[in-house]
């Protein structure tokens, strides 16, 4: 089923310019898809009692107008397929009117917590959810994977601490964002963006950022001190 959340945008999520960032948008995005896993009954409780989790593996996304304080937000989320290890998971962000403020598409695995190995979907989660081929965004998102330019620097280091983690204890998803976007010039508005979470980043885990640029847009990859990749992210204007 498409399951949809009303909200109203908080001072606490928005930027300087009293608007959503692409952080708070993606906290929006992953708690809709939360909050559908709760009212479905196969929630993180649910999953917790199997050592089950799902984790996100990528999204494209793109930002035609950042909400602002006060705003009232309709979020929604749905499923247009499974595969065997793969969930897709499209959103949308609209206005109280009606407005498309943000589409993303994602793909997600069902993961067991204790291997740290994706597992088949099993058939209550498929069923519980729900899917349609035909709710599949018509929008070119863009690719899944992303190749960072071969210019990219290294920046100081990241260590990561407490307030960075989930309630998985691995960073969450939108720490990931909000860390990349520091790199970014003073004045870049985001209106596209793609990520790809590779691997999980622990509490006291070093992240080495390198930054790069081609063709008007900006990456920002995170690996280990021993330079295997964490995440990668392009922003687009």
């Amino acid at each position: 089923m498409k399951y949809y959340y009303e909200g109203r945008v908080r001072f606490s999520e928005v930027d300087e310019n009293q608007r959503m960032t692409p952080y708070t948008i993606l906290n929006y995005f992953q708690d809709t898809a939360t909050f559908h896993g709760e009212d479905a009954g196969i929630g993180i409780a649910h999953n917790r009692k199997q050592d089950h989790a799902w984790v996100i593996v990528d999204m494209q996304a793109h930002i035609y107008r950042y909400a602002a304080f006060n705003e009232k937000i309709r979020v929604g989320t749905w499923s247009h397929g499974f595969r065997s290890l793969m969930a897709s998971r499209d959103f949308s962000m609209e206005s109280a009117n009606g407005e498309t403020l943000v589409l993303a598409a994602s793909d997600w695995v069902f993961m067991n917590m204790k291997t740290g190995t994706p597992e088949v979907i099993p058939a209550e989660q498929i069923e519980g959810y729900g899917f349609d081929p035909s709710w599949k965004i018509p929008e070119d998102l863009g690719k899944r994977k992303i190749r960072i330019p071969e210019n990219g620097e290294e920046q100081k280091k990241i260590i990561i601490r407490e307030e960075h983690l989930d309630v998985n204890g691995h960073m969450n998803n939108a720490q990931y964002v909000r860390l990349s976007r520091r790199f970014l010039p003073v004045g870049f508005e985001v209106h596209h963006l793609r990520v790809e979470w590779i691997r999980q980043v622990m509490e006291g885990d070093v992240i080495v950022p390198i930054v790069g640029k081609r063709d008007g847009s900006f990456y920002v990859q995170f690996n280990d001190e021993q330079g295997e990749k964490y995440f990668i992210s392009e922003f687009s204007e």
